[in-house]
């Protein structure tokens, strides 16, 4: 899987669980059954602010191109798309992208290939 590594270094070595993590962008092309998705992941951390809040660090957007699509189910998509987690596991085929829901989006794809692009920093204007 192309970029994993990259997606691993900037996590320190670990799977990052993109447990609260906001996709962004969901972009379906029928030209090549590709898909396009770009989520706000980042590292919550043992650490509370003065408002009690947790400190989130390593700010990213993942991006992931999936294509060869050969299957997807999708459902919940609106303003707000926070995840509880995204898994990826390989199949015969090849892989699948599973979405579990905390608000809004949910699903899985099934593709051919999945290429990985993780960018550092935060978003502008999340919500």
């Amino acid at each position: 899987m192309q970029g994993g590594p990259d997606l691993l270094a900037w996590f320190d070595g670990r799977v990052p669980s993109f447990h609260d993590a906001e996709v962004l962008v969901l972009e379906l092309d029928r030209g090549g059954a590709t898909c396009r998705l770009r989520v706000h992941a980042f590292e919550i951390t043992n650490e509370v602010d003065p408002a009690g809040y947790c400190v989130l660090a390593r700010h990213a957007l993942v991006s992931f191109v999936l294509s060869g699509v050969t299957d997807l189910e999708l459902a919940g998509f609106n303003h707000q798309n926070v995840l509880s987690g995204l898994s990826i596991s390989r199949e015969v085929d090849g892989y699948r992208v599973e979405l579990e829901p905390c608000w809004g989006l949910s699903g899985f794809l099934k593709a051919r290939t999945v290429q990985i692009a993780v960018s550092p920093g935060a978003p502008p204007k999340t919500i």
